[in-house]
């Protein structure tokens, strides 16, 4: 009776001892699942700030927004028409890449709910590491993408730009 007793006290004690290890181990892999988030997705977050800062309101009367070409500045007597022009041309382009950046995001968000959803389930640190690959590539191809349609948007922009200095 003693030894049965002493046995079942004694898978109790291990049964107790054991469940802050498992949530502990729980706890550091939601913790590189958070680290991970923000090594990739909130990376590509700042990123896109960055990129949109650098390719909406700039003084369209002055240049235009590709590094390619050289920026013929509007002559100093264009018409009140062709001011007007370039200013709606550059709201256009602005909300265009707002759009873009909106776009991406959604993107970086519905990666992101995938990701965690995926690597919330796995207790090992190499099977999360296998799903943070696969969120860096979708991360990746999103943030190319978006770089590409910025670059075309700033493209498209200079010819209209173009075309409108050419009538003035």
């Amino acid at each position: 009776m003693i030894k049965s007793s002493v046995l079942v006290l004694s898978i109790c004690l291990i049964a107790l001892l054991s469940q802050p290890i498992q949530a502990s181990s729980h706890s550091s892999a939601d913790e590189l699942v958070d680290d991970i988030i923000i090594d990739v997705v909130d990376q590509a977050f700042e990123n896109s700030k960055q990129k949109v800062q650098e390719n909406v309101g700039i003084d369209t009367q002055v240049r235009g927004y590709s590094t390619e070409t050289t920026h013929t500045p509007m002559p100093a007597s264009a018409s009140d028409e062709t001011r007007r022009e370039l200013q709606l041309l550059g709201e256009e382009h602005d909300r265009k890449i707002y759009k873009l950046e909106d776009e991406l995001h959604r993107k970086l968000h519905k990666a992101q709910d995938e990701f965690e959803r995926e690597a919330r389930k796995e207790d090992k640190p190499d099977k999360i590491h296998e799903k943070r690959h696969k969120l860096e590539k979708k991360v990746d191809e999103a943030y190319r993408k978006f770089d590409e349609k910025i670059r075309d948007a700033n493209r498209k922009y200079d010819k209209k730009r173009s075309k409108i200095l050419s009538k003035s």
